[in-house]
């Protein structure tokens, strides 16, 4: 099949792909290169579908029967393909509004041998999702991964998605996320964003924030199963359940982070209305306040840990993953907000301290504490901002 712009085949998981070949102008950037090309694929993004791949077969061991899946921003295709070709029993409709994308995407499905599974459409996202959403034509598992925020197909994947199905959604917009551009974050989101040494964090729960309160409008609840921040975005699987019961229960872990710039202080505070203080009570500074967003577990034990022993079991994953997973499974159950150990050491005047002794400290004063996947010299622990520079300084 001839294309008007030149290609490329290139490996990925088991699925072998053509995607667009990358004219690349003297000093421009990669990523504005892609952005130009006739179709987009990002190879950064294999983390990406890595994890797309492992919750989608674990979604498959769950039911017992074939996933229908949805992909209504496909790009060449490579995710559908893969879900196809590794994650077990899966039909997978495609979507793209981009004719390059329908046909290149096309081409691969038929190089790899899954046209009897994988079907592609020239249409609308929006339309594709809302064409799913009546009751008995609903899907197990929708991937809204846009370049951008993922805040205007939300409310029409969850519609199409049925009861006990999976959303995945990946925003990469993260300077509105991460507070460069507040006004933003809340016409998106819903809330406000906080520029703190956690803002990946903050990012995070305020995506997923968005979609509880989404969710919340259809009596549905959400349960978030994985989440995480990689490269230039953050990602997160999302369980739904119609009922209004689940909804008010996902309602009841929304609220705010109050965070003192000064001290560092920091607190989580559930609730429809910020209750708390707006002044610090160590250092009496006035407080910045950030939400709403979601204040609870970005992961489930079950299910990360059941991605995790697919993962070890399996070869070829992106070097990344398995750790990743690794990580996130030990920083379920701590508290919102992670430290930066280098900001603390700045801040008392001191050369940058090692993290294991750092974290042998909390441990033996009876405090509870663990590495966090945002950032290699941050820790998630159960001790006060007050507590932890006391250590450091001692």
């Amino acid at each position: 099949m001839g294309f008007w712009f030149p290609v490329e085949e290139v490996d990925e998981g088991t699925a072998r792909l053509l995607v667009p070949t990358i004219d690349r102008g003297k000093g421009e950037p990669l990523d504005h290169a892609r952005s130009r090309a006739a179709v987009f694929y990002n190879p950064l993004m294999r983390l990406n579908r890595d994890t797309a791949v492992l919750a989608v077969s674990l979604r498959g061991d769950h039911l017992g029967r074939t996933v229908e899946a949805c992909e209504p921003m496909c790009g060449c295709g490579v995710r559908g393909i893969r879900l196809a070709l590794e994650a077990g029993a899966v039909r997978v409709l495609m979507g793209d509004l981009n004719p390059s994308g329908v046909q290149i995407s096309e081409e691969n499905v038929r190089r790899n041998g899954v046209s009897d599974r994988v079907r592609v459409r020239f249409m609308d996202a929006n339309l594709m999702l809302n064409l799913h959403s009546s009751p008995r034509n609903r899907l197990d598992y929708v991937d809204i991964d846009p370049f951008g925020s993922p805040s205007e197909l939300l409310d029409s994947a969850l519609r199409a998605t049925r009861d006990g199905g999976l959303i995945a959604l990946t925003a990469t917009d993260m300077a509105p996320l991460c507070g460069v551009s507040p006004s933003a974050c809340l016409r998106k989101y819903g809330g406000k964003p906080l520029r703190t040494a956690y803002t990946h964090e903050v990012a995070l729960r305020l995506v997923i924030g968005a979609a509880v309160r989404a969710a919340a409008v259809h009596e549905t609840g959400i349960k978030p199963l994985f989440g995480y921040y990689a490269d230039h975005y953050v990602r997160v699987y999302l369980s739904l359940r119609h009922s209004a019961k689940p909804a008010d229960a996902a309602l009841a872990e929304m609220g705010y982070i109050v965070h003192c710039q000064r001290c560092l202080y920091r607190e989580a505070v559930k609730g429809a209305y910020l209750k708390a203080s707006r002044t610090c009570p160590v250092c009496s500074s006035q407080l910045t306040v950030g939400g709403p967003m979601w204040l609870g577990d970005f992961a489930d034990n079950s299910f990360a840990g059941g991605m995790l022993e697919k993962a070890v079991k399996i070869r070829g994953w992106e070097p990344r993953l398995t750790h990743l997973i690794e990580t996130i499974c030990g920083e379920i159950g701590f508290p919102p907000t992670y430290y930066h150990l280098d900001e603390f050491s700045s801040r008392a005047g001191i050369s940058s301290l090692n993290m294991d002794e750092i974290m042998a400290k909390l441990t033996a004063a009876g405090f509870r504490s663990t590495r966090t996947h945002f950032d290699p010299r941050g820790v998630r622990t159960t001790a006060s901002a007050t507590d932890l520079a006391n250590f450091i300084k001692g």
